[in-house]
């Protein structure tokens, strides 16, 4: 997916986009760029802010370094998006599917839901 507003560095998207990079890589050095000091994940309440996040990412990683998010797309624009895509293990993350709503307020990533598909 390539839209005009993905190019900027601040958009909703780029920013959502951004978080899960962080995610893949290892890399957290984009934590205080991205997320808001008062950063919540729903479905993990024991991250909080861009520290918490930033340690979670690199516990995580050391035990499962194959886990990966997959994003098929995101959604929306403002201060809600909408991301759509898979968490599984290996370079394709073909796991579990999943959609994360993301809020953002100021600029910045504020807080997430995870909702896991369930079906059948």
């Amino acid at each position: 997916m390539n839209t005009m507003d993905d190019d900027q560095p601040r958009s909703p998207r780029r920013l959502a986009t951004r978080y899960f990079e962080m995610w893949n890589t290892g890399d957290t050095s984009a934590a205080e760029e991205i997320l808001s000091p008062d950063w919540g994940d729903h479905a993990h309440p024991e991250v909080a802010g861009p520290q918490g996040v930033r340690e979670a990412v690199e516990r995580i990683r050391g035990a499962q370094p194959d886990l990966r998010f997959r994003i098929d797309a995101v959604l929306g624009d403002g201060d809600l998006v909408a991301v759509v895509g898979n968490a599984g293990r290996g370079r394709d993350a073909d796991g579990t599917p999943l959609v994360w709503l993301i809020r953002v307020q100021d600029g910045l990533l504020a807080e997430m839901w995870t909702y896991r598909d369930i079906g059948g």
